[in-house]
Order: C-alpha cells, then sequence, then structure tokens
C-alpha cells in the first residue's frame, strides 16, 4: 500500500507541474490573510518594497475562512489534520496534540495571535480544548523554524490568526448537531468603533461519548465546553498595529480508558475542571517616520487549573475522602518579547530579540496532601537578517542563545541553569515566475518541560529529574512550482536529534521518559492543488518518514508514535451560493506505539484509512453582501474503520454531524 500511495502522489504532483497555467496559488492567500489583518505576527521578517515582491515561503500553509468553515471545526483539533505533515492523535490522558513531520508533539508550538498557548508544566497544548470560535485563519509551519519563533519550535507551529476587519458589522450564528449527543452553539459580533475593530464571540459545545469502531461508544468519552473571546485592534503611528486579546474556556471531559489493558491496570480518569484565562497584546510599531527602525512587542498573562479524578465511575459522584488520589494543579504563566529592527535600505533587515517565559505550577495529588510547587524560566535572545542580493533571491540567516533555569523543583534538588545555542540559514531563490527552490538547516534545542522531569502522573510515571535537554540538527532541500489554477511543491529533509526524549515502559502500565541515543528521521513531502474549475478543487499532501533510533552505532530500532508516512486527499466542490460537496481521505501508515504490556515497550499499530464527505447548501439573501444562511451535513469515518492513535486508543468510528449558520 505504501507504494501505491507514493506512486500516487507523484502522479498527481507531476499532473500539477504539467498543468496548463490557468488560477492564483494558495500563496498569495497566505500574503493576503497577513497583510490584511492587524494580527502582529512578530517572528515573519520579509522586506517589501517598491519594484520587489516578496519570494512565496515554502515553510507554510495557510487555511483560510472557507477552508476552515469547511471543516465545522468545534476546536483546533479539527483543524490541524488539514495540514501538510500533520497528524492529531489523542493520547491516554486524553489530550489531542499535533505531530508534524512524525515529530513528537512538544516539538510543536501553538499561537493564538502571536501569544504562545503551550503550557510550560507540560509543553504542550490539548487542542480539543482550544475553541476555534472567531478564527479567520490557521497557519501552519514546518521544517527549520525561524530563530524568532522563540526556543522549542524544532518541528513547526500552529498560529490562529483573527478575521480580517469589516467596514460593516458582522454577526454570525451558528447551531450544531449530531450522534451521540453531540450540540454546539456560536455567535459571533465584529463592527468599527472609531479607530478601533472589535469582536466579541462566544461557543459552547458538548458530547455524550465518542463512537467506538465497530458499534458502541467509547465509555467515559464525554465532554462539555463554553468558551469566549474578546478583542481589539487598531492601526499605530500609519503602518503600526495593536492588537488586544482576552479568552477564557471552562471544560469538563471525560477520558477514555485504553482497550488492551487488563481491567485492573485500566486508567479511569476524568478532568470536572479544565479552566484557562488569558489576556494579552501585540503591537509592531514604527519608530521614525522613514520606517526605518521598528520595534515589536508582546505581552500575555496565563492563568490555568485543572483537576483529575482518578477514582473510576463507581466513586465520581462521592465526596472526596482524605488521601485519596485526586490531583489539583494551578498554572501562571507571564510571557515577554520585545523585537527592534533595522531595514538597510530597500534590500536587507536585521532584527535582535528578546523572550522570556516564566511559569509557575503548584499541585496537589492527594485529598489533603502537600501543595508542591514546580518553576522554570526560559529565555531566549536571538539576531537574525534577511538580504535581498537581487530580484527573487532571499538570504536568511541567525545565531541565538537559549536559557532554562528551573528554581522550584517539588521535592527534588533544582539542577543547574542548561544553555543552548541555536543557528539557521535560509536560502530562497524564485526561478523565473512560477517556479521557487530553497535550501535550510538549523539547529535547535527543546528543554525538558518541569512535568517530564519531576511528575508521576498520578503513578502512571517515574520521575526522571536527570534529563537532559534536545538538540536537533535538520536539513532540508525543497522546489515548488504554480501555475494560474495548480500549485505543487517537493520538499526532502532529515532531521538528527541528540538525546531524544521519548517514552519508556517501565512495568505493566508504568513508564517514564528517556534520553534516547540518536533519532534520525529522513523524509519526503508532497503538497499539490489543482483547481480543476472554478468551483472545484483537488488538494493532495504526502508524506513519508524512515525514523530510526541508534542503537549499538547502528540506526535501526524503532522511534515512538513516527508513522511510515501520512496522506491526505481531498476534492472540494465550493460554490458561491446553492450546493456544495466535499470528499477526503486520510491515511495514517504503519508506527511504532509505547506499550507496557508487549516484551519490548513498543508494539507496531497497521496503517488505517478513513474518508469523509461533507453536502452543504448556501443561501444568499442578497448577493455581496454577509447576508446568508449555511446548511450542511457531514459523515466522518464513513467506512467505520479503526485507526489507534497510540496502542489501546483508537479514533472515532461512523459520526453523522450537521449544522445551520447565519450571517447577517
Amino acid at each position: 500500500m505504501h507504494e501505491r500511495l507514493l506512486a500516487a502522489g507523484l502522479f498527481l504532483a507531476a499532473i500539477a507541474i504539467l498543468a496548463p497555467q490557468s488560477v492564483a496559488s494558495a500563496e498569495g492567500a497566505a500574503t493576503a490573510v497577513e497583510g490584511d489583518s492587524l494580527v502582529v505576527d512578530l517572528p515573519e521578517l520579509v522586506v517589501i518594497t517598491a519594484g520587489r515582491k516578496p519570494v512565496p515561503r515554502q515553510d507554510r500553509t495557510v487555511l483560510s475562512g472557507p477552508d476552515i468553515e469547511a471543516a465545522d471545526p468545534v476546536s483546533l483539533a479539527d483543524l490541524g489534520v488539514r495540514l501538510p505533515s500533520a497528524r492529531i492523535a489523542i493520547n491516554s490522558r486524553g489530550d489531542a496534540h499535533a505531530m508534524v513531520r512524525g515529530a513528537p508533539e512538544r516539538h510543536v508550538q501553538t499561537y493564538l495571535d502571536g501569544i504562545p498557548l503551550n503550557l510550560p508544566w507540560d509543553e504542550r497544548v490539548d487542542l480539543e480544548t482550544v475553541p476555534a470560535v472567531a478564527v479567520g485563519a490557521v497557519e501552519g509551519r514546518r521544517g527549520p523554524a525561524a530563530l524568532l519563533d522563540g526556543p522549542g519550535a524544532l518541528a513547526g507551529s500552529l498560529r490562529l490568526l483573527p478575521p480580517m476587519p469589516t467596514e460593516d458589522p458582522l454577526t454570525r450564528l451558528g447551531v450544531g448537531f449530531g450522534a451521540h449527543g453531540a450540540g454546539r452553539t456560536h455567535a459571533l459580533h465584529q463592527r468599527r468603533s472609531g479607530a478601533w475593530n472589535l469582536l466579541g464571540a462566544g461557543a459552547w459545545h458538548r458530547r455524550d461519548a465518542v463512537s467506538r469502531p465497530g458499534g458502541g461508544n467509547r465509555a467515559n468519552s464525554d465532554l462539555e465546553q463554553w468558551s469566549v473571546l474578546l478583542r481589539g485592534a487598531r492601526p499605530v503611528r500609519g503602518t503600526g498595529r495593536l492588537s488586544l486579546l482576552a479568552t477564557a474556556w471552562s471544560t469538563e471531559k471525560g477520558v477514555a480508558p485504553e482497550l488492551d489493558l487488563p481491567a485492573g491496570d485500566v486508567r479511569h480518569w476524568r478532568y470536572p475542571v479544565r479552566e484557562r484565562l488569558l489576556a494579552g497584546g501585540v503591537l509592531d510599531l514604527p519608530l521614525c517616520d522613514d520606517g526605518v527602525w521598528s520595534l515589536g512587542a508582546a505581552l500575555s498573562a496565563d492563568i490555568h487549573r485543572q483537576e483529575i479524578d482518578p477514582r473510576g465511575p463507581d466513586r465520581w459522584d462521592e465526596p472526596l475522602l482524605q488521601g485519596e488520589d485526586y490531583e489539583k494543579s494551578w498554572d501562571r504563566t507571564g510571557y515577554g518579547r520585545l523585537r527592534l529592527t533595522r531595514w538597510l535600505g530597500a534590500t536587507a533587515s536585521v532584527a535582535v530579540q528578546g523572550s522570556a517565559r516564566y511559569g509557575r505550577h503548584r499541585e496537589s495529588i492527594l485529598v489533603g496532601g502537600p501543595v508542591r510547587a514546580y518553576a522554570q524560566w526560559l529565555t531566549s535572545l536571538a539576531a537574525e537578517g534577511e538580504w535581498w542580493p537581487a530580484a527573487g533571491w532571499i538570504l536568511r540567516g541567525g545565531l541565538g542563545w537559549d536559557r532554562s533555569a528551573t528554581p522550584e523543583t517539588g521535592d527534588f534538588t533544582a539542577g543547574d541553569a542548561a544553555n543552548a545555542t541555536a543557528a539557521n540559514l535560509r536560502f530562497m531563490r524564485e526561478v523565473g515566475e512560477r517556479t521557487t527552490v530553497h535550501a535550510a538547516v538549523s539547529r535547535r534545542s527543546r528543554f525538558p518541560s518541569l512535568r517530564e522531569s519531576y511528575s508521576g502522573a498520578l503513578g502512571k510515571f517515574e520521575p526522571n529529574p536527570d534529563l537532559r535537554p534536545e538538540r536537533q540538527d535538520q536539513a532540508e532541500l525543497g522546489a515548488s512550482r504554480r501555475g494560474d489554477s495548480w500549485r505543487a511543491e517537493a520538499v526532502a529533509f532529515v532531521g538528527l536529534l541528540d538525546d531524544g526524549i521519548e517514552k519508556e515502559s517501565t512495568g505493566p502500565g508504568t513508564f517514564r521518559r528517556v534520553n534516547r541515543t540518536e533519532i534520525r528521521v529522513p523524509g519526503l513531502e508532497l503538497v499539490g492543488s489543482w483547481d480543476l474549475r472554478r468551483d472545484l478543487t483537488l488538494r493532495l499532501q504526502h508524506t513519508i518518514l524512515a525514523a530510526r533510533v541508534q542503537e549499538d552505532g547502528a540506526f535501526d530500532a524503532a522511534a515512538e508514535d513516527r508513522p511510515d508516512y501520512q496522506s491526505f486527499v481531498a476534492v472540494d466542490w465550493r460554490r458561491a451560493q446553492g450546493p456544495g460537496a466535499a470528499v477526503e481521505t486520510r491515511v495514517t501508515g504503519p508506527r511504532w506505539s509505547a506499550d507496557g504490556t508487549a516484551p519490548v515497550g513498543l508494539t507496531r499499530l497497521p496503517a488505517g484509512v478513513t474518508w469523509h464527505a461533507r453536502l452543504s447548501w448556501r443561501w444568499l439573501r442578497t448577493p455581496g453582501t454577509t447576508s446568508e444562511v449555511t446548511a450542511h451535513l457531514r459523515l466522518d469515518n464513513i467506512l467505520d474503520a479503526r485507526v489507534d492513535g497510540q496502542v489501546g486508543l483508537p479514533g472515532p468510528g461512523r459520526t453523522l454531524s450537521g449544522g445551520v449558520s447565519i450571517g447577517l
């Protein structure tokens, strides 16, 4: 099957390259989203001057408003699966995480309006509880990252961007329904008030259970969430921009147990409380009238509270007893970033940036037990520049220094601060009007999160305070070609992860994090799209990986949770009004997953394929305005196939849902 998928990918990519040149590429959409919104995406350095146009970026994909609407998302987890080389897997804690190019989820950073969402305690975020309300676009970046992205972004990032500003007031309402007690509703209002563009949105969704492939429901897989978001944005000093954000959500969620473990070893968890409040601002300010100097800044405060009840369904409704296992945790995170940019004429720029994140986690794991505190400072200093030596050329390079210090480590002795250097070099060349080539190399590091080093996770993990930082060297070479109605891209890459942190089985149902010697991940990434007609689009993504761990001097041992290949193919018929339809398939190749019951600690999971379909109808009350009604019906996993995210943790079976949205 692997060979057939590869042949299909190469065949469709060849069609795209040879196709007649007839609509605009997706890269143009990305530029429009970034240029027209008031979000300040500080890590981006692009020089755009009279007579010069930016070379299209090959390291990112943008899902615009129509793409988001077609996914009918309730959370970021519903959108991540549509990005190239991205896989969303649900782990044994019930959390949905993004893995880019097969990398672990902690190698992916997530941002909302340029503000980080990853919690320092765990260095990741549950995408299923990141609301998709008021999202104007989603940008996925992959590969050797810009140093200004900050430490830890070894594989890439997911970025939620706001809707574009509107001149006239805009109101959108929506309701949804689905099998297994699923329901949702959302409301959004956007308007101008003087120089400010204001937006307010709220959403609610719930489900009683997740379906189980082959029939029935997964036990303890319910969820209910409320969310609200307020945003204000305005121009500052002409070309400058200011964006302010406040958002909060509250979730109650069950954790579906592993199906492969004996009854006595199964985890029966639920989150009675999972609450988050995030507020921040991002500023881009020209310091002089000629725009030679500019200042960028970001500041945010993040409050998170969570409870884990592991007592099981027979005890969840009973009063808590002294000494019982019951985890309560409180996280407080402060983040700041400051950047100074100097434009060197019309062909170059240099930016110097410093960032700091302080996270403090307090937890109690027994009723009436002690409260232990853990804290981490993560700081970074980087300088990065771009140079346009001639039209169509870009050379980008930088050097950085990262530092991690853990002043509080619970009952453990605090270790010494750790330092790491970072570097990257990227070359891009536009060949003619339609072809771009690029090459990139980078060195980045990731420091262990507090949880990886010090948490016992209610008896499921053994702490390992001796964990060392991961260091990754990565290189890639790629080319893209675009026509009027199509775009094709191919990227070959290889990553070498030294001291890679992976999960190791220590007994039935118990694990710990350890540093593996070296992990090598070569791969090939193919991405293509073709507008077959004005209202009919074909999209293709195919990524091949060959991840191996070094043992006894040879790279021949299995690496955890890195599929041999993954694919996404979609055909989307989308009209301005009237009927619409979409069919898509997602393929996840075979991979190794941690298994406490396996003799070697890993089990080989088979490849899996799921099919999905959507029907819709749009009514426009007044053509050219936002007054519209859209109804949709979708069927996910049509063939009810079983595809496990990890051992004993299958994805949802066949699921029917639908909804109606109204624009006023």
